[in-house]
Formats: C-alpha cells, sequence, structure tokens
C-alpha cells in the first residue's frame, strides 16, 4: 500500500488534472464506478487501477477491482489521505483508473453515418461532457472538437460524460481542416445560429448528418456557418438572450431524435 502523498507516481497521476501532462502521457484519469465500468465494458486501453480500502464501501466497486485484475490489469493500493489527495470529487468512492487517450485526427475519418456532434472553440469542459452524455442517451455515433477549446478528456468533462467518453468516438481537427474536410464529404452539416434563420423544429433532418455548435461566448464564426448545408435557431421570447450551450445541444439533439424515431402511437 502507497501510505505517502509524496509518492512520485502519485505525483504523476495528480499531474493529470493539467492538460499538458495528458498530452505527455497520452493517459487521462478516470473516478467513479460507473464510468470505470463504462471503460471496461467498452474496451478502453486502461492501465492501472487506483483503490482504497477504507474507501471502496461497494461490493461492486470490489467486483469491478477483481474484473480488472482477472483482465491483467494493473492495480495500486493506496491509503485513504493518498487516495483524497487525487481524488476529484467529495466523498470519493475508493476507485480511480488511468485510462489511454484514443481521440482521434478526424482526416483519417473517410465517412459519418447516424448522427454526431462538432463542437467549435468548446471552452467549459463541463459542456463538453454533458454533450457526450445526450450524445450517448440519443444513440449518436460521433464527436468532432474543431478548434481551440478544452478537451474530452479533462476530468471535469469525463465526470460530466459519465462514461460516455467511453462509448462515443471523439475525433479533434482544426477550423480550417474541418472546413476542408467537410467540402471534401458530402454530408448534412446543420449550424446553430442565433438570427433570422429557420426555427429549429421546422426543419427536416437527415439520418446521417453533424450538428455544429459554436464556442459559448461567439457563437458560429462565419466562415463556419458557410460551410453548413443548413441553418437553425432555438426561439426565445424570454429576457435571456442564450441558452448554456449543453442545453442548447440538447434541446437541438433532441428534435433531431424524435424526427428520426417518432414515438408510435397505439
Amino acid at each position: 500500500m502507497i501510505t505517502s502523498t509524496s509518492n512520485p507516481h502519485i505525483k504523476e497521476i495528480r499531474k493529470l488534472s493539467q492538460r499538458k501532462y495528458r498530452r505527455e502521457s497520452g493517459l487521462f484519469y478516470v473516478e467513479g464506478l460507473r464510468p470505470i465500468t463504462s471503460a471496461l465494458n467498452h474496451a478502453a486501453q486502461v492501465t492501472e487501477l487506483i483503490y482504497c480500502p477504507e474507501l471502496l464501501e461497494s461490493e461492486f466497486g470490489w467486483e469491478l477491482l477483481q474484473r480488472a485484475q482477472q483482465q491483467g490489469i494493473a492495480t495500486l493500493e493506496v491509503s485513504r489521505p493518498v487516495f483524497e489527495s487525487i481524488s476529484l470529487k467529495e466523498g470519493p468512492q475508493g476507485l480511480a483508473a488511468l485510462v489511454r487517450q484514443t481521440v482521434q485526427d478526424l482526416s483519417a475519418h473517410t465517412e459519418v453515418q447516424g448522427l454526431w456532434v462538432a463542437l467549435e472553440g468548446v471552452q467549459d469542459p463541463g459542456n463538453l461532457g454533458s454533450v457526450l452524455r445526450t450524445l450517448d442517451a440519443i444513440g449518436g455515433s460521433g464527436m468532432v472538437l474543431v478548434g481551440d477549446g478544452t478537451d474530452a478528456t479533462h476530468p471535469t468533462s469525463v465526470r460530466a460524460s459519465m462514461g460516455a467518453i467511453f462509448t462515443i468516438p471523439v475525433f479533434q481537427t482544426s477550423l480550417d481542416n474541418f472546413i476542408t474536410w467537410k467540402k471534401d464529404h458530402p454530408v448534412g452539416l446543420i449550424g446553430a445560429v442565433c438570427g433570422d434563420v429557420p426555427d429549429y423544429r421546422s426543419y427536416n433532418y437527415e439520418r446521417d448528418m453533424l450538428l455544429f455548435m459554436g464556442s459559448e461566448q461567439k457563437g458560429l464564426p462565419p466562415q463556419a456557418q458557410d460551410v453548413c448545408t443548413g441553418l437553425v435557431t432555438i426561439p426565445m421570447i424570454g429576457s435571456v438572450d442564450s441558452l448554456n450551450l449543453a442545453n442548447a445541444t440538447s434541446v437541438l439533439l433532441y428534435e433531431i431524435f424524435d424526427q428520426l424515431h417518432p414515438l408510435r402511437k397505439k
């Protein structure tokens, strides 16, 4: 059992809260029973499980640990103070994992099937993770992170995704490369904007398409709008002039879901 919070390996784990060290190591930190279950269920490259016997009170958590050991995944036992020093949660459950990143370059992907979301310049990792979670809920197929912004392996994004980080393929590209890629791929790209464009409820969405959302502060830039095959807006009649990015994306995704999977009347 590791009992020192100054242990070199523990220090390296704590560094994964910073994007620089996630990039250098190719790893990211995952905490909690649900996301770790998702990682194991979907064959994520889990390199190590860290556990604290004093905090790991759940029988299911012990079963997860045993399952990982049977799969040959390294496990590391730590004391409560050590686990709390790496934990990002209030009331930690005593189980965390290190997972290898699998974010892919969009240029290598040639075909879009199903419903995808592209996020341009997203800054809030909580929004990113929430969109991943909603995209999984409606049976989405992929996410593209466009331009400069936060990354899907940020601890807050991982936590907000509730395991969807392991079920939805994530691609990364620059805005210029995305525009070039779109010109080479005749797939529907529907951008969400504020302006005099059709109400999102009046648009007929395709089964294979990308929903293009802009950053929290600036929205979709003009060059991104120009490459879209259609633009829609969410009408608002109250005093606020915008919605949270994750909420707006959820509204649009469920409208698309409703059109593609209509409720069957008895």
